[in-house]
């Protein structure tokens, strides 16, 4: 993404969170199990919902975006937990 930005361009990237806090993390997959999963179904996309669970667990903390973002060229990384902990946001600036 860098060569496709301006100098001093940010980039904000949203998705759900892997967050460390346990109390968030259980609210997380009960949302995703009796929530985003049951109302697919009542749409006939759930399949496209049964990865989300594992891919969440799977995916990189806030720090570790933190930190890739500066590897791949970021001069300034910051991630924000939004949606009490449910979502992240990662800011990047060139």
């Amino acid at each position: 993404m860098c060569r496709v930005l301006k100098p001093s361009s940010k980039l904000s990237v949203l998705d759900f969170n892997k967050s460390t806090n346990p109390l968030t993390s259980s609210i997380q997959d009960l949302t995703v199990d009796y929530v985003l999963v049951p109302v697919a179904k009542g749409y006939v996309v759930a399949s496209d919902y049964q990865y989300l669970k594992n891919s969440i667990k799977e995916y990189l903390t806030g720090k570790e975006l933190e930190k890739l973002a500066l590897e791949a060229g970021f001069s300034r990384a910051k991630h924000y937990e939004t949606g009490g902990g449910l979502m992240g946001n990662l800011v990047a600036t060139l």
